[in-house]
């Protein structure tokens, strides 16, 4: 690419200069869809939304680091703009990426992945599915650091990939993830990971829980201190199609 391209894991100070997502309407600085079976990807003007999306993303950042990383582009004159964005974090943080994945049984449950919701490029910048990968790969090679060994995504195959939140399925192929079950229009997509562990997991997913205790949070992380308690999916009743009722 004609300019330069970096990453930062997102942080209190770069939270605003998350980049509008390619849906219509949508603002990544109050969305919860994820983040409860009720959520929603609307735009909010409210403060309060604000705080607990910023909130939420910061729930591991004192240990192994929060849950999104940014993609900059860097001009020949030096001006930097946020061009990307990618939200991640445990099965525990994000109930609806749970919930998709009880629909195919056929995944492997231990280990537990984290999973990637959403992962954006924002239209115009050059090359947008190599930066889209370049990003996806980052993201990669942060959970790699944090001893993560599996990471899933969920992406939607519809006429324009890019309008769900998580992207292309082709963006994830490019960034070595294959198909792990599914079909077409609702592919599920898995990467497996070295693991690297250079922070340790109990120490990792004991600080993960989200600071709030609201309903939006139904999977708290297991109590225990145990390596098989933390590698083991949450028991949870099955619920309503995520996908919807087509």
């Amino acid at each position: 690419m004609g300019d330069e391209l970096s990453f930062t894991v997102v942080d209190e100070a770069s939270f605003d200069d998350i980049p509008a997502p390619a849906a219509s309407g949508a603002r990544c600085q109050t969305c919860d869809y994820w983040e409860g079976q009720d959520g929603h990807r609307e735009a909010s003007e409210s403060s309060a939304a604000h705080d607990l999306k910023l909130s939420r993303l910061m729930a591991g950042a004192r240990v192994a680091g929060a849950y999104g990383m940014l993609a900059w582009l860097t001009d020949a004159t030096g001006d930097r703009v946020a061009v990307g964005w990618a939200q991640f974090g445990p099965l525990a943080a994000y109930p609806r990426a749970l919930s998709i994945r009880e629909r195919y049984p056929e995944l492997p449950d231990s280990p537990a992945p984290w999973v990637v919701t959403c992962l954006q490029i924002v239209s115009g910048t050059p090359e947008r599915e190599m930066a889209g990968a370049a990003l996806l790969s980052a993201v990669c090679d942060e959970l790699d650091r944090r001893g993560i060994t599996a990471v899933e995504a969920y992406p939607e195959g519809v006429a324009d990939p890019w309008l769900p939140s998580p992207g292309p399925a082709a963006i994830y192929a490019a960034a070595g993830f294959e198909r792990a079950a599914s079909d077409d229009r609702y592919p599920v997509m898995r990467r497996e990971l070295g693991g690297a562990a250079e922070i340790g997991w109990g120490d990792l997913l004991s600080a993960s829980k989200p600071a709030d205790e609201s309903d939006a949070w139904p999977l708290p992380l297991p109590k225990s201190r145990s390596e098989d308690d933390l590698f083991r999916l949450p028991e949870k009743p099955k619920r309503p199609n995520p996908f919807g009722d087509d």
